[in-house]
């Protein structure tokens, strides 16, 4: 850890880096706000477990379909004010949801509409931001630079949702999408005073082509790229699956609170601080664990943590009626899993970063993002189906399943993680 600890006192010297990680806590701070706030108020208007699933599906179907055509429409053009412009395009949307709420015209349909509308622009930064992240934070440094970005961020998120509960039951929630709105502009003025230089490629043939000519072959290239990079494509699947595991915990918070623990929407708050909590652990322990475990193994020690964390919140409702005993069981479930899940993210961002072409950092990463989310809708679509017939408990039950068979198919396939050469970098 020695050296992790001088190469932290390295990167936060640079003031372009500090910007950077300040806007990202800035920002996390304000969606950890605005998330409880939102999903308290889809179950309050719509008492519908459905609606709820609903609703996060539409939240993450952008991120399969225009993800990776935003990726090749934003690898040639200035990463940060595609970041800047996609924070402000957010604030005004807010803006304009929280003046409509208070007119009383929001409904479950008008709040799925938001939410694409919203994840749309987030299908355009998330890329950018990959981009402009590489472009910041030097090769070597990445291990410890991530691992740093994702601890500050969480504590970040810690802070956010621990005050978020407090904020919707004193106030509601229009103060809780004020502070998000307010984060967002914050952000972009963050961004704005970063000093750096757009990373120009060589000019190619495509230079000369048209407009439309140039798009499709820089999407076309970008799939073709993670197709025929084998630790890519491995990066998709494997995310694939973790994500639809969690498809459960991720669609049906109000509904687990409500039903499961019968309790309110201080539990989710309660739930979501020790969640940032075990991010903010997961994140510290990331170099460590990178310098002790493989890639594999970190993902199959974290996977195995994921089950464990769900098959708890399933079984919540042996200690429902005694709220003390409810939040150690949440407490216990969301830090567990959100360590596990930081640690693999962690991991498999550290070794994507390692492995695309800088040139190829915008569409590989919206490909990947794409595909790695793409169980989210799904799972979510097929939840909404179904939870008008199955307990929320059952539907619980079935992720622990998933994760046993996930868990036991990378044992057994044993698929290629990370490139042996940078195992000695994550010290």
């Amino acid at each position: 850890m020695k050296q992790a600890s001088i190469t932290y006192t390295t990167i936060i010297k640079d003031s372009n880096y500090r910007k950077l990680i300040f806007s990202k806590m800035i920002d996390r701070f304000g969606d950890s706000v605005d998330v409880i706030a939102f999903t308290w108020l889809i179950y309050q208007i719509t008492h519908s477990a459905m609606w709820s699933a609903l609703i996060f599906a539409f939240n993450m179907l952008p991120n399969v379909i225009v993800q990776p055509f935003a990726g090749a429409l934003v690898e040639k053009r200035n990463k940060k004010n595609v970041i800047i412009a996609a924070y402000m395009i957010r604030a005004v949307v807010i803006t304009l949801f929280a003046t409509l709420y208070m007119l009383g015209g929001v409904n479950a349909p008008i709040m799925a509409v938001l939410t694409l509308i919203i994840t749309t622009i987030e299908s355009f930064s998330l890329p950018a931001s990959s981009a402009f992240t590489a472009q910041v934070i030097k090769k070597e440094h990445l291990t410890s630079g991530m691992s740093l970005s994702k601890v500050l961020t969480n504590s970040a998120s810690l802070v956010g949702t621990g005050i978020a509960g407090v904020i919707i039951s004193l106030w509601g929630v229009v103060p809780a999408m004020i502070i998000d709105i307010s984060t967002f502009i914050i952000a972009s003025i963050l961004i704005l005073l970063m000093n750096t230089k757009e990373i120009t490629h060589n000019r190619t043939d495509t230079d000369t082509n048209s407009p439309s000519e140039k798009f499709i072959t820089l999407f076309t290239d970008g799939m073709k790229y993670v197709t025929k990079t084998p630790m890519v494509k491995n990066f998709c699947i494997l995310c694939v699956a973790l994500n639809f595991m969690l498809v459960p915990i991720n669609a049906l918070q109000a509904p687990i609170a409500e039903e499961i623990f019968k309790m309110g929407s201080e539990l989710l708050s309660f739930g979501g601080v020790f969640a940032s909590l075990g991010g903010i652990v997961g994140a510290a322990l990331l170099p460590l664990f990178a310098r002790k475990f493989s890639a594999l193994q970190s993902v199959c020690i974290g996977t195995g943590i994921e089950g464990i964390g769900l098959f708890g919140i399933a079984m919540g409702g042996i200690v429902s009626g005694e709220a003390i005993l409810c939040y150690i069981d949440v407490s216990a479930c969301f830090f567990a899993m959100m360590l596990a899940a930081t640690l693999i993210g962690g991991i498999i961002g550290i070794q994507f970063m390692k492995t695309v072409d800088l040139e190829y950092i915008a569409r590989a990463s919206a490909v990947f993002n794409a595909f790695s989310t793409a169980a989210m809708p799904i799972g979510s679509l097929l939840v909404s189906l179904f939870v008008s017939h199955i307990s929320t408990k059952n539907i619980m039950l079935f992720g622990v399943v998933f994760a046993v068979v996930v868990l036991f198919v990378i044992l057994v396939s044993r698929p290629s993680l990370e490139k042996g050469e940078e195992i000695v970098d994550a010290a």
